[in-house]
């Protein structure tokens, strides 16, 4: 009877027990759907959605203010989407107090999260036996009925893109933005016009940015952003047009206007596109790159903005800060650039009034000094550009040449002109040298030799030699890039063309360059613009025979000693070059780019001018300019 007792004893005692888990279990919460955490859940989960309405329902006597109140702090912090989870629900005879994690998403600065807790109160109401007895600090714990919440946001300076030494190659200065008020405009026409004679603004882009969806006739509309000295170079032209207003700013710039705009690109106010591209956390009114590496790197360059949320008093005050959206570091982007080198080019390319680029690298690839004209035309024809390479093609070809035996002395025909597959070439202004040592005719560019001495050169000879040199090869600086294609002739004819750098014959001044430092070293590297980028990226370098690069350099050593190059035979160290002329489009006779490859010391070159005639007589007078110039 004994052990019976005790076993009912303990009986009893753990259904009592039970009972009281059970009835602090629903205290606790539990899953009781007529529990507070019931309505905490429902709550939470309409405030998430932003329905006030429906909160309401859940909130005993809510004040008049209170859709208000909640509204306030989404226009305040730029609340895009909000989230709110419930936490632990402790429950005290009729008082419940249900504690929540709030995610709000700041539009501009991201994520915010913070602790809160609000009480509920049990009711006679059976449909509704729980409902939250709503106060600011509901909203947040430190919101009282005399304060608010606001926020900051701010970037930290940009980093710089810096040259080869870490040097910044820019700097922050004093700009202008020159925008359009429509309601001010009388003539749109005098407007676009004012812009696009002084400032090479794109008439069509002033139509587009004023027409957008959204912009209002008092409306600030930014057109573009100049440097104050440009600003004011052109200020009595542009200043008295109606329509045009004019704000301070500040822009990233180099020591000259427009110092290597094509690379480096430019900052603006972030427009409609690249908002969208960007997405979050960038805003309306961010300064951003635009263009160039500025716009490759902005994540890097500028980092992501840091704000503070803050409770304010009636008057605007800051009473305590109470959170923080902490951004990250803006991180420098380093560059191959030599600012030195990067001068001559820029003053080499003053008064160039045709479309021209012009690379500069040294003996291991990178880019020393790159630039493109015109200024206002984005299209970064040094890196990105495709042209005929014309007869700087020609020490690609040589080179296949002297592989097979043909040396300096070797006897080649140069008439006027030649037959090759049914199709007649000349040389250039119909000039002849009649049989000649192959040195001459490589300084005095004679395309008929050329074509005459590869008669019988196999064209997986010629592939070689220009994949040798890089051509065929897929790399990239960083930005769009394209480098030289040499496709293997097909017939007499194409092979004929692309002897003498026409036909298929493809190349960027970038890689011509390459071509012209591969001489000069005895390597072909490909370019390097960021040297950051993984090594493993970069295809591997190829070699010249010895003999063969040296004789490579003592011909371009003719061309501009005796040859077709000697405009640019600047006095100081050793130039060795090629000219080329390149045909291209319909006309009769054909327009021609001009060309000149060198290099002089450690460093090689290239520049092509679109449209710009003859190499020797137009290219190579820049280059010497670019030359002479050049560190020693």
């Amino acid at each position: 009877m004994a052990g019976t007792g005790t076993k009912a004893g303990s009986t009893v005692l753990v259904l009592v027990l039970g009972i009281a888990g059970i009835v602090f279990a629903l205290r606790q919460g539990g899953d009781d759907s007529s529990g507070p955490e019931s309505t905490a859940k429902d709550y939470l989960a309409d405030w998430s959605d932003g329905d006030t309405a429906a909160m309401e329902k859940l909130v005993d006597a809510p004040p008049i203010h209170f859709a208000d109140t909640h509204q306030a702090v989404i226009d305040a912090l730029q609340v895009t989407t909000a989230n709110y989870e419930l936490g632990e629900v402790n429950t005290n005879d009729d008082v419940a107090i249900a504690k929540f994690d709030a995610t709000l998403t700041l539009n501009g600065l991201g994520d915010w999260s913070y602790q809160g807790s609000m009480q509920l109160d049990r009711t006679s109401d059976s449909d509704q036996p729980w409902k939250v007895q709503w106060s600011p600090t509901t909203v947040h714990p430190k919101l009282t009925e005399t304060t608010t919440l606001a926020r900051t946001r701010a970037f930290a300076p940009r980093a710089p893109i810096t040259d080869l030494n870490g040097q910044p190659l820019v700097t922050d200065g004093p700009a202008v933005i020159v925008g359009i008020e429509p309601r001010r405009m009388q003539d749109r026409q005098q407007v676009k016009d004012a812009l696009s004679t002084q400032l090479g603004v794109d008439p069509a882009s002033v139509d587009a940015k004023v027409d957008a969806p959204g912009v209002e006739p008092d409306h600030f509309v930014p057109i573009v952003t100049v440097a104050e000295p440009r600003y004011e170079q052109v200020r009595s032209v542009i200043y008295p047009v109606p329509g045009l207003v004019f704000r301070d700013t500040t822009q990233r710039m180099g020591p000259t206007e427009g110092f290597a705009r094509h690379v480096l690109g430019r900052t603006g106010e972030i427009t409609a596109e690249v908002l969208t591209e960007l997405g979050p956390p960038y805003a309306v009114g961010d300064v951003v790159g635009l263009t160039g590496l500025e716009a490759k790197f902005q994540q890097q360059l500028a980092g992501t903005p840091s704000g503070d949320i803050n409770l304010v008093d009636a008057q605007g005050n800051v009473v305590e800060a109470i959170g923080r959206v902490e951004g990250t570091a803006p991180v420098p982007v380093a560059t191959t650039l030599d600012p030195t080198v990067q001068a001559a080019v820029e003053a080499g390319l003053d008064g160039v009034d045709k479309p021209a680029a012009v690379v500069v690298v040294d003996g291991q690839g990178n880019i020393r000094g790159v630039a493109s004209r015109p200024l206002d035309d984005g299209f970064n024809r040094a890196i990105g550009g495709s042209y005929p390479p014309g007869s700087t093609f020609k020490v690609v070809t040589t080179s296949a040449l002297l592989d097979a035996g043909t040396t300096p002395d070797t006897p080649v025909d140069c008439p006027e002109t030649v037959n090759a597959g049914g199709r007649v070439f000349k040389n250039f202004e119909s000039h002849s040298l009649g049989q000649v040592p192959f040195g001459l005719a490589f300084a005095e560019s004679c395309n008929t030799a050329f074509i005459n001495a590869t008669m019988d050169t196999p064209a997986a000879d010629l592939l070689s030699a220009a994949q040798r040199l890089g051509f065929n090869t897929d790399y990239s600086v960083g930005l769009t890039t394209v480098g030289g294609s040499y496709p293997e002739p097909g017939d007499a004819t194409d092979k004929a063309a692309s002897v003498i750098g026409q036909g298929r014959v493809l190349a960027s001044p970038l890689h011509m360059a390459t071509v012209a430092g591969a001489v000069m070293d005895g390597t072909w590297e490909s370019p390097t613009l960021l040297p950051d980028l993984p090594a493993e990226d970069r295809p591997a370098p190829t070699s010249l025979p010895q003999a063969t690069r040296d004789t490579l350099s003592d011909l371009m050593r003719r061309v501009v000693t005796e040859g077709s190059g000697t405009a640019a035979n600047v006095p100081g160290p050793e130039v060795h070059g090629k000219t080329g002329t390149a045909e291209f489009g319909e006309g009769n006779p054909l327009p021609t780019h001009a060309w000149f490859i060198a290099f002089r010391g450690d460093l090689a070159m290239a520049i092509v001018i679109e449209g710009g005639g003859v190499g020797g007589r137009d290219a190579a007078p820049v280059a010497a300019q670019i030359l002479a110039a050049l560190p020693s």
